[in-house]
């Protein structure tokens, strides 16, 4: 009889032991399911905002633009346009990193704060890629399609800033060769759209004459992202998972010779992002991304 009490005095703390580790870990998973939905309300809201105050502050400032952009078509003028909007973006990509939605790796375009006169030539998987492009480069002019030119939200401050759409005609190269001599910076995406299906398109010839005509070098970047998000076929206000992982890499460099041709030329540029982007490294990017 002492032994039995013995030993039922000996399970009675391990039960309540065991009870207690029980409730425990019960609790943990509560807090931590609790902590994860409260974290994806936050970032929902974060992504429905993002929309808004882009559009919001874009137009705001587009319209204050206006004004300026058709009194002041100087170098100084387009100078201050091109920093007001790598300005505007640079605060919204801060804005989606600090809400949790982006995490942003483009330490190496940091090089290409100081430079000018360069022609930036930059696959194009999705819609944020010109905005991370540009909050990374003071001096950028975009070539933009023409749509995008009469956008409330871009028109303004775009045409201050002395962007160039694609439906410049035969003047494209004129402009191209202005805004590099004034010292700005030509950002293209030579596929002209975004890409469809994680497969390159072919280049648009543009960026290469422009850059035989006036012998400015070509520096390529390496977009990739773990997201289709705002990609080709993307409903506009789907959500990903987040964060979204973008990569931002400076890639090789080319230099025209004179007297190259165009069509040459643009397909060594070509053929290199063609190279890059199979390369089993970027492979692995494309194979594993999220929904």
């Amino acid at each position: 009889m002492g032994a039995a009490n013995f030993t039922l005095e000996k399970l009675i703390p391990e039960t309540q032991a065991g009870v207690t580790g029980l409730q425990i870990m019960i609790f943990e998973r509560m807090a931590t399911h609790t902590k994860n939905w409260f974290k994806g309300v936050l970032q929902t809201a974060a992504f429905f905002g993002a929309y808004f105050l882009f559009a919001a502050v874009g137009s705001v400032v587009s319209v204050i633009c206006i004004v300026p952009a058709v009194l002041f078509r100087g170098v100084r003028a387009r100078a201050f346009g091109q920093k007001l909007i790598h300005a505007l973006f640079r605060i919204f990509a801060g804005y989606l990193r600090a809400s949790g939605l982006l995490e942003l790796d483009a330490d190496e375009l940091s090089r290409l704060r100081d430079s000018n006169g360069v022609i930036v030539a930059a696959n194009h998987p999705g819609l944020l890629d010109a905005v991370l492009m540009v909050s990374q480069m003071p001096r950028a002019v975009c070539l933009m399609k023409g749509s995008l030119a009469r956008n409330i939200v871009l028109s303004g401050t775009a045409r201050l800033a002395g962007y160039i759409h694609n439906k410049s005609g035969l003047g494209l190269v004129k402009k191209c060769e202005e805004r590099l001599n004034e010292g700005a910076n030509l950002l293209v995406f030579p596929e002209g759209t975004r890409t469809v299906g994680g497969k390159l398109l072919p280049f648009k010839m543009g960026f290469a004459l422009a850059a035989v005509s006036t012998l400015s070098p070509v520096q390529t970047v390496i977009i990739t992202a773990d997201s289709n998000c705002l990609g080709k076929g993307w409903p506009l206000f789907k959500k990903p998972a987040f964060p979204v992982r973008y990569s931002l890499r400076l890639g090789e460099r080319f230099q025209p010779e004179p007297g190259e041709d165009a069509k040459h030329f643009g397909g060594t540029v070509e053929n290199y992002f063609q190279k890059t982007l199979s390369s089993p490294g970027e492979k692995t990017v494309s194979a594993t991304r999220r929904k």
